[in-house]
């Protein structure tokens, strides 16, 4: 496309990690509003699972896509990372603590329920077990040489869930109580084969009376 343009203009492509923030509107398509509404819900309840990504707030990247608009220098391929970590612990934690009467998860969860329940949760497995317990390095220097998009001048993620959770919370946006999956796929488990087990039983019993 460059080429094509004849050198008109340069590509620039700004790349986040997962970006976070107090939303403008109150859509409901993205995907960290589900993923915050869903641990201030109840749908994760009761864990949170350990899966590592880089987390950004949604107002450094306008803050990105403004810088490279206006450096005429600016090319390539920019990465932002305000702080590579477990996001969902760290917003389990900051949430529990800024609003303790919605159903946020209270522990961690096990390395074999993140897998299990990770594609119920539109989290495809192998992609879980890649992010599961393994922060990733990612080198955001380009960026800050050329847009100014230094280590310091991130906003914290502390800051972008608090301040994130608030906005939700003041749009209305937060739903008193969705029903957990963890506990419902568990009760499901066990109960089926009980249902099953007595449904057998019970047709066993209708087939005797029949016969006698």
């Amino acid at each position: 496309m460059c080429k094509e343009a004849g050198g008109r203009w340069t590509l620039c492509s700004i790349n986040p990690g997962a970006i976070w923030g107090p939303p403008l509107s109150s859509r409901l398509d993205g995907e960290s509003i589900n993923q915050c509404l869903d641990l201030m819900s109840g749908v994760m309840w009761p864990f949170a699972a350990e899966i590592a990504m880089g987390v950004v707030d949604v107002r450094d990247v306008a803050r990105a896509h403004i810088a490279a608009m206006e450096n005429p220098g600016a090319g390539g391929r920019y990465l932002i990372n305000a702080r590579s970590g477990f996001l969902l612990v760290d917003a389990m934690r900051v949430l529990r603590r800024e609003h303790p009467k919605q159903w946020v998860p209270p522990m961690v969860g096990p390395r074999w329920g993140a897998l299990f329940f990770s594609p119920i949760l539109g989290l495809p497995r192998d992609l879980c077990a890649a992010m599961l317990g393994r922060c990733p390095i990612i080198d955001a220097s380009k960026a800050a040489e050329d847009l100014g998009m230094t280590p310091e001048s991130y906003i914290l993620p502390e800051s972008t869930i608090s301040e994130m959770a608030a906005a939700l919370m003041a749009k209305g946006m937060v739903p008193p109580f969705r029903m957990p999956i963890v506990p419902v796929v568990l009760a499901s488990a066990i109960l089926l084969p009980v249902f099953a087990a007595l449904g057998l039983s019970l047709g066993l019993s209708a087939v005797g009376l029949l016969r006698r």
